[in-house]
């Protein structure tokens, strides 16, 4: 059966503000997360999808000068959560998956890097492999580009650079579906961060 999941910005009208429960059932976990390289955000907020609630619960916020954020609490299991930063939900909120243990995160202009969570470095392995079709992608269209800017683009060229873009994307959409199909946490990041760019034929592939 497929599984629905509401996008942030709904669960955010639907949240219950209630924050997570240190006493409850579950292992710890501490996540630190670092701004570098001129990154500035003021407070940050934690938040977990509480998927069989489906709503968003909010398990931290923190100001901060130094742009370093620390969180702990208590989880079961593996959970999707976000950062939304300065209290504002227009802003691109960071994804990540929260587990027991000990997770770092940093975040630079382009680049972050988590250490410490498993399921956190299979969501990095997805997002590497996807940002190398997308520069295979970008790089196919700046050759075309570059071809017709100097007369140089022959016919033959133009459909070598066409179907090329095609399997790429083909290879995108299958990456993003198998790894959304893995039914856990990864699965239900990438499905609401990358969900909405599926076609229909890879849609119709989705559990």
């Amino acid at each position: 059966m497929k599984k629905v999941i509401l996008s942030i910005g709904t669960f955010l009208a639907m949240m219950a503000m209630t924050g997570c429960d240190s006493n409850s059932r579950g292992l710890d976990y501490r996540v630190t997360c670092t701004l570098d390289n001129g990154i500035s955000h003021d407070s940050a907020t934690l938040l977990v999808l509480e998927e069989e609630y489906g709503r968003l619960r909010v398990c931290g916020s923190q100001r901060s000068s130094d742009g370093t954020f620390s969180f702990t609490g208590q989880t079961d299991h593996p959970k999707a959560a976000l950062i939304r930063w300065d209290n504002d939900s227009t802003q691109q909120p960071f994804y990540f998956v929260l587990e027991p243990g000990h997770t770092s995160i940093t975040i630079r202009p382009g680049a972050w890097d988590i250490t410490g969570s498993p399921q956190n470095s299979a969501y990095l392995h997805y997002i590497n492999l996807r940002n190398g079709i997308m520069d295979a992608r970008i790089a196919t269209w700046q050759e075309y580009l570059d071809m017709s800017a100097d007369s140089s683009l022959k016919r033959d060229d133009e459909v070598r650079m066409v179907r090329q873009d095609s399997l790429l994307s083909d290879s995108l959409q299958r990456l993003t579906v198998d790894h959304i199909n893995r039914g856990d946490a990864v699965g239900r990041i990438i499905r609401e961060r990358y969900g909405h760019q599926l076609d229909q034929e890879h849609k119709r592939l989705l559990k």
